[in-house]
C-alpha cells in the first residue's frame, strides 16, 4: 500500500501541540490531519471492498460488519464506505485520487449520491470524462464540486433519457407531503412539510420576507432568533391574501442560451441558493414569470450603477444572486437568501450602497467583519481579501462562488 506522507504526517502530529501552536503552525497541523483522515478513508474503501468478498465466501458477516465491529464505525458510516468502494471501483482514478490525498471521503461521498440512479451506459459516458472530475474535485470545494459533478452527470443524463430532470422534479411534487404528530413524552407538536425545490424555495421566501420584518422590530430585539423563526412561519400561513408578504417569489438563475434553447454545455438553471431546476420547467415558469435581465461577465462578475441609498435594493440584491449562491466566506455555506449585503466600505465611513461596495454576508461573519475586528476588501474582479484584526491577510478568494455560465 503506498504511503503519501503519511508517515511524515503521523510523525509531525506526534511531534506538534496544537494548544500553543501560532497560525502558520496550525494551518500545518489541520493539512497533515487531512492527510492520515484521508487515508483513513482510503484504507475503509478497500476493506469494504473485501468484506464483501469474504462475506459471499461465508468467512465474515455480512458486508460492513467489521467496519461497525472492529472499525466501530456507526452503521451509517459503514453504508458510506460500502458506497465510496461503489464509485472507486468505478472510477478507479478517484480511488487514486483519495489515497494521494487530491480529493476528500466528502467529494466521493457527493458522487455516490449523484450517479447512484446511473444506467450502465451512462456510467460508461462518465468513465470518459472522469479526469475532469478528479481535477474539480481537487481544485474545488465539496459543495461547488457537488454543483460542477451534477451538471456533468445531467448533461450525460440528458443524452439517455430526455426530460428526465423533469421526470424527477414531478416525482418529488408527487412525493411531497405534511405530517404532523405529537411527541407522547413532551406534549410538542411535530410537523413535517416535504416539499420539491421549487415549492420550498416559494416557501421559504414568504418565510424570510416576514423573518426580516420581525428582525428589524423594536420590540423584538433580544428575542431568540429561533422564537422569531417559528413567528415567521406562522405569519407566512397566516397572512391574509392582500398582504404583498403573502405573495411568494421564486428567483431562478439561468442563462439566456438554456432559456431560449434549451440545455447546454455551459448550463445554468438553479434557485437563489443554487438548488438545481430543470431547465423545462424554468422555461414554463417563464411564460407568466417576470424576467430581469443581468449581465455576467466572462469572470462572473456583474456591475452595474446604482443611484445612492442606505440599504440594497432588489436590482442590487439580484445581481448580486447572479454572483453569490452563499455567504462570500470561502468556508461558509450558508444561503444567500440567509445573508445581509455587506458594504465593504462601510456606510458609517462614507462608503456607498453602489454593488462594486455589496457583498453578501451571513450573521456570523458579518459580526466577524463589524464586531469582531476583520477587513474584508475586494479587487475590480471581486476577488476577495479577508484581513485579520492585525493587519495581515488571511486569505484572498477566487471571486464569485456561483458557477459561471458559458461566455
Amino acid at each position: 500500500m503506498d504511503d503519501p506522507g503519511v508517515l511524515d504526517a503521523v510523525q509531525r502530529l506526534l511531534a506538534c501541540d496544537p494548544d500553543v501552536a501560532s497560525a502558520a503552525e496550525l494551518a500545518a497541523i489541520t493539512r497533515d490531519s487531512a492527510v492520515l483522515r484521508n487515508f483513513s478513508s482510503y484504507v475503509d474503501v478497500r476493506a469494504a471492498r473485501r468484506a464483501k468478498v469474504l462475506a459471499a465466501e461465508g468467512s465474515l458477516p455480512p458486508a460492513g460488519g467489521v467496519l461497525i465491529d472492529e472499525g466501530r464505525l456507526t452503521g451509517r458510516d459503514a453504508k458510506a464506505a460500502g458506497e465510496r468502494d461503489r464509485v472507486c471501483t468505478e472510477l478507479s482514478a478517484f480511488e487514486d485520487a483519495l489515497a494521494s490525498g487530491s480529493c476528500t471521503a466528502g467529494h466521493v461521498d457527493a458522487l455516490a449520491g449523484l450517479t447512484k440512479d446511473l444506467t450502465d451506459e451512462e456510467r460508461s459516458d462518465l468513465v470518459l470524462v472522469v479526469d475532469d472530475l478528479v481535477a474539480d474535485a481537487g481544485a474545488q470545494p465539496i459543495s461547488l464540486f457537488e454543483k460542477t459533478a451534477r451538471a456533468t452527470i445531467d448533461k450525460i443524463r440528458e443524452l439517455h433519457r430526455p426530460g428526465s430532470d423533469v421526470a424527477e422534479l414531478d416525482r418529488q411534487r408527487a412525493a411531497s407531503k405534511v405530517k404532523r404528530w405529537t411527541d407522547r413524552d413532551t406534549g410538542m407538536k411535530h410537523t413535517l412539510i416535504s416539499l420539491d425545490p421549487l415549492r420550498d424555495a416559494s416557501l421559504h421566501t414568504a418565510i424570510n420576507a416576514h423573518l426580516e420584518r420581525l428582525r428589524h422590530e423594536v420590540a423584538n430585539k433580544g428575542r431568540p432568533f429561533d422564537e422569531l423563526k417559528v413567528e415567521a412561519v406562522l405569519s407566512a400561513v397566516s397572512s391574509s391574501a392582500s398582504d404583498d408578504l403573502r405573495i411568494p417569489e421564486v428567483v431562478v438563475h439561468t442563462d439566456a442560451g438554456s432559456l431560449c434553447h434549451g440545455r447546454h454545455d455551459g448550463t445554468l438553471s438553479e434557485t437563489i441558493d443554487g438548488v438545481p431546476v430543470p431547465v423545462a420547467t424554468v422555461q414554463r415558469l417563464c411564460c407568466e414569470a417576470i424576467l430581469s435581465t443581468v449581465i455576467v461577465n466572462p469572470d462572473g462578475t456583474v456591475d452595474r450603477l446604482c443611484a445612492e441609498q442606505r440599504t440594497a435594493n432588489r436590482q442590487q440584491r439580484r445581481m448580486l444572486a447572479a454572483m453569490y449562491s452563499t455567504c462570500a466566506h470561502p468556508h461558509c455555506e450558508v444561503g444567500f437568501s440567509h445573508c445581509r449585503m455587506h458594504h465593504i466600505e462601510w456606510f458609517t465611513r462614507g462608503g456607498k450602497t453602489v454593488l462594486a461596495n455589496l457583498i453578501p454576508l451571513c450573521e456570523t461573519h458579518h459580526h466577524l467583519v463589524h464586531e469582531g475586528g476583520w477587513d474584508l476588501r475586494i479587487d475590480a474582479v471581486r476577488r476577495a481579501s479577508w484581513i485579520r484584526p492585525d493587519g495581515t491577510v488571511w486569505r484572498t478568494d477566487d471571486g464569485p462562488d456561483r458557477r459561471r455560465p458559458a461566455a
